[in-house]
């Protein structure tokens, strides 16, 4: 599960310190989520391998909930990649197809506009074929003032 963190134009503290918050998520633990990635500018990559017992549903597809919750680690961690602290006002996230619990998601999040206290995000939720599964919009809170990495 521990994928390597790819850190693009991000300080290896700021990177230490996600991958720190992210140890401290059981759900994130139990789903299975790995931060990949972190580009400065504000945008995140994360992954989640995927089991039948951790992510399906009686319909053989990938629960809804365990993508919601890739897609919200995902855009708080490309809020944090811009030196903020944040937590999710309002997430929305439109599930485009079926996916069978195996192999693995990737969730790419961008920064799409972050202004005083509130920062807008993009996401995209891939499967390892390219397949575009989900896709959607968050809006988190900033919870502190930008670090010089912003």
């Amino acid at each position: 599960m521990a994928a390597a963190l790819e850190l693009v134009g991000i300080s290896k503290e700021l990177g230490e310190d996600a991958l720190h918050k992210l140890s401290q998520m059981p759900l994130a633990s139990f789903l299975q989520i790995s931060l990949t990635k972190m580009e400065k500018g504000g945008a995140a990559e994360c992954e989640m391998k995927l089991d039948p017992a951790r992510h399906g549903n009686p319909n053989g597809t990938v629960q809804g909930g365990s993508l919601s919750t890739l897609a919200d680690i995902t855009t708080s961690f490309a809020v944090v990649a811009l030196g903020a602290e944040t937590c999710t006002v309002s997430g929305k996230l439109d599930m485009l197809r079926g996916k069978t619990p195996e192999g693995t998601l990737k969730c790419r999040s961008e920064v799409v506009k972050a202004g005083g206290t509130l920062i807008w995000t993009d996401l995209w939720i891939r499967d390892e074929r390219g397949s575009l599964i989900a896709k959607g919009e968050y809006l988190n809170f900033r919870l502190s003032v930008p670090t010089p990495e912003s």
